[in-house]
């Protein structure tokens, strides 16, 4: 039995000695030759989350929009929504974050409990003297009242006499510090972000700096709000900066201010269109309900207001005009990689290796319209070193596996998102667009 025993011994020796030898021998030849696509930053929750529509930016009587919440609420899970989030003026004399505007808020929630409702502001960022809107969004966290009236009374600037950044920074560094246990940190979105800018790429040093500052500010709405033209123009935008196809250009521009950011290593996520709903009135904003026309679908972990932050500030979200499609998923894939890599995440693999990047979605039988609906274009869109470009472009050919093709990953590695094109004759196009991956190259 002893040597029995003894034999056991040496031969479980001989077997670990030859794991080791093998393990080294496959790490020399990897670093030799090309090495196996790895994960640098992974959202845990991709494959396990589920798909919920967003409006995250509405107002209602409590600034200068037309309705009450209840009736916006009841209106938005008409259109769709499982979401929405009351972002009224943070103007000091407006009656946002008011006792009044929170006993309407609560009244809402009881009476549409299948809806999520958080609340928020559109913040006149320092030191533009309003010309400068950002959504700020909060957790349904016990403290999120408090937290919003303190921030509407120190941080707004409209009509305030402040010529510096200092109260901007002040602000950004604030929010973080107002997270409780258990709930998510606030978090800050850019709102047309060329509106009254003299050109589209100016967005990109201010949000350079509120980035130096934290991780606040996670991105910007790629498509503004105010779609459906009444009293003002297309988006609203009647100043400089026109839109594309109704998205502002700094997001649907190749080469523009999202692409420049990503250029830097900026993450910044432009995949947001939500509604800025004011007024259905033909003869002031006359704009589309919560979830007519301007969809923002994010992928979230649960199906919490907890659930919803996390997503917004993973960047697992997509945007889309017109309801043409559902479910879009752009993936890429590569020898050791255990899972497809999805937008919000980042990988790192051999320059010169293959990836292959995948546009999967869905497209419902009908438009918002009732009408027909059709993709009629999509596209690859690739960021490197050498500039951004149109990577591919091709018409669909079947409603699932819409885009399948193959990439080089580059010397500088590459950032990846994608878009997709309903062409509407006579009309500015739908579209919509996905947020980015990025690639690392070893």
């Amino acid at each position: 039995m002893v040597n029995q025993g003894g034999s056991d011994v040496k031969r479980n020796g001989f077997l670990k000695l030859n794991v080791v030898m093998g393990l080294l021998f496959s790490l020399f030849f990897s670093c030799e030759g090309e090495k196996n696509a790895r994960f640098i930053k992974q959202v845990e929750y991709m494959g396990k989350g589920y798909w919920m529509k967003a409006d995250t930016h509405v107002h209602t009587k409590f600034s200068d929009g037309k309705y009450y919440i209840e009736r916006i609420a009841k209106e938005a899970i008409a259109h769709g929504c499982d979401i929405i989030a009351i972002t009224d003026h943070s103007d000091r004399d407006e009656d946002a974050a008011t006792p009044e505007y929170f006993e309407n808020l609560e009244a809402a929630r009881a009476a549409y409990p299948e809806l999520l409702i958080l609340s928020g502001a559109e913040w006149n960022i320092p030191p533009y003297g309003g010309d400068e809107h950002a959504t700020l969004l909060l957790d349904n966290s016990p403290n999120s009242a408090q937290v919003l009236m303190e921030f509407k009374e120190r941080f707004d600037d409209l009509k305030r006499d402040t010529h510096d950044t200092s109260l901007t920074r002040e602000a950004l560094e604030w929010l973080p510090k107002q997270k409780e246990p258990g709930f998510a940190t606030p978090l800050v979105l850019i709102n047309h972000p060329s509106r009254k800018r003299k050109k589209s790429t100016d967005i990109v040093a201010d949000m350079r700096w509120w980035r130096s500052i934290n991780y606040a500010v996670v991105g910007f709405s790629g498509a503004p709000g105010h779609q459906r033209q009444g009293k003002f123009p297309l988006c609203s935008y009647q100043y400089d900066v026109k839109p594309v196809d109704r998205w502002d250009p700094a997001a649907a521009t190749i080469g523009d201010a999202w692409d420049m950011l990503l250029q830097e290593g900026i993450d910044v996520w432009g995949a947001r269109a939500p509604s800025d709903f004011h007024s259905d009135n033909p003869k002031s904003f006359y704009d589309f309900w919560p979830g007519e026309f301007s969809e923002t679908w994010l992928y979230v972990p649960e199906k919490t207001s907890t659930g919803v932050m996390r997503a917004l500030r993973a960047g697992t979200f997509f945007a889309a005009h017109g309801q043409i499609v559902r479910e879009v998923i752009l993936t890429v894939s590569g020898k050791g990689l255990k899972r497809p890599a999805f937008p919000g995440e980042q990988i790192a693999a051999t320059e010169g290796m293959e990836l292959q990047v995948e546009l999967n979605y869905e497209l419902p039988a009908e438009d918002w319209e009732g009408n027909p609906n059709k993709i009629d274009e999509i596209e690859l869109i690739g960021i490197s070193e050498d500039g951004a470009r149109s990577l591919y472009k091709k018409s669909p050919s079947v409603h699932r596996i819409e885009f399948s093709e193959k990439i080089v990953v580059p010397d500088g590695g590459i950032v990846i998102r994608a878009r997709g094109r309903s062409i509407q004759n006579g009309e500015p196009d739908w579209l919509f667009y996905t947020n980015p991956i990025r690639i690392f190259a070893d």
